[in-house]
């Protein structure tokens, strides 16, 4: 997949504890609604991959995801300040 077949919905924030959680930045109008599309697409090194939620929620005055396959903090890092992005169809 090509970013020109995708839309931005959002951006990874910092990581969130040591389980590998991350803070999610949505664009949508209600934040939430971020979660009403899938598959999360996200680039990393350069090629855009999809990427599952195997759980999420409200945090203070935000949101939180655990991605599935992320168990550590180490490996959320390399997600912090990545987009994330749907296909357009």
């Amino acid at each position: 997949m090509n970013g020109k077949d995708l839309v931005v919905l959002g951006k990874f924030g910092a990581v969130y504890g040591i389980n590998g959680w991350l803070k999610v930045n949505s664009y949508t109008d209600n934040p939430e609604g971020i979660f009403s599309y899938k598959p999360w697409q996200v680039q990393v090194q350069g090629n855009w991959q999809p990427v599952q939620i195997s759980s999420w929620k409200r945090h203070s005055n935000g949101i939180i995801v655990k991605l599935d396959g992320i168990n550590d903090r180490d490996a959320a890092q390399r997600y912090v300040n990545v987009e994330i992005a749907v296909a357009t169809d």
